[in-house]
């Protein structure tokens, strides 16, 4: 998960800096914080996925999997998935708690 804020032209700016929610960031850079000599306030942050883990699971479990043949391929490459998955879905509900959040 990575946190963002669009500048007065529309563009993200993403900020260097980890929180699970916007109580949290504030109580790391306070409510109100300059990024590029622009001011924002804590309710313009958002949270986005940084990742896409499910495929790149899939990627590396298939090539692993390559090993093993086509059959370690395919086994590979689903459990790679799967786990990668799981890695998106719990990275979603952070983005939605954090994008939810209020001070």
């Amino acid at each position: 998960m990575r946190l963002f804020v669009r500048n007065r032209y529309g563009k993200k700016v993403i900020l260097d800096i980890k929180a699970n929610s916007r109580k949290e960031l504030a109580g790391k850079i306070g409510y109100n914080f300059f990024v590029q000599n622009q001011r924002y306030s804590i309710q313009e942050v958002h949270a986005e996925s940084s990742s896409n883990d499910t495929a790149g699971g899939a990627i590396i479990g298939g090539l692993i999997g390559l090993l093993g043949g086509g059959i370690g391929m395919a086994i590979g490459g689903l459990a790679g998935g799967l786990i990668g998955g799981k890695r998106d879905e719990d990275e979603n509900k952070m983005i939605r708690n954090f994008n939810n959040s209020q001070i």
